[in-house]
């Protein structure tokens, strides 16, 4: 799962697809566009997985997007069509499992950090419901 800074809405979107799909077969990683090693993650989206029974948060930490990373990679999200655009422009040979997170209609994950309330439970709302879409279309390619 990939945003921008890894502290915000791909540390979430992995918690809730983890959660989605209960599966000791698949690991769940994110890591961030600008992302610099080692930052917490935000305490509004730590308390948002805790209320609802997804992983802690609280252990995490931002790391970039590296190669070796997306090497291990079966499937990449992005929360941004801009940070799509820029791993596949870096690592073309990745083209087929980088996707945005939402893909019908195709649009972004809207950045919360640093706003109002109503935003993080905007992107939240938006994330449980690209989350529950994706988990679906990942049973119905096998069990997991």
């Amino acid at each position: 799962m990939v945003c921008t800074a890894n502290i915000c809405r791909s540390p979430y979107g992995a918690a809730v697809l983890a959660h989605r799909l209960a599966s000791p077969k698949i690991e769940f990683v994110s890591a961030g566009t600008q992302a610099t090693t080692g930052r917490i993650a935000d305490p509004y989206m730590v308390e948002a997985a805790q209320r609802q029974g997804y992983r802690d948060l609280s252990a995490h930490r931002s790391q970039p997007v590296l190669a070796g990373i997306l090497r291990a990679s079966d499937l990449v999200l992005c929360m941004e069509r801009g940070h799509r655009d820029y791993l596949l422009n870096s690592y073309p040979m990745m083209t087929g499992r980088i996707r945005t997170f939402l893909e019908t209609p195709s649009r972004d994950v809207d950045d919360p950090t640093g706003l109002t309330p109503a935003d993080y439970e905007r992107a939240i709302a938006v994330i449980e419901n690209g989350a529950e879409q994706w988990a679906d279309r990942i049973r119905r390619i096998g069990p997991v």
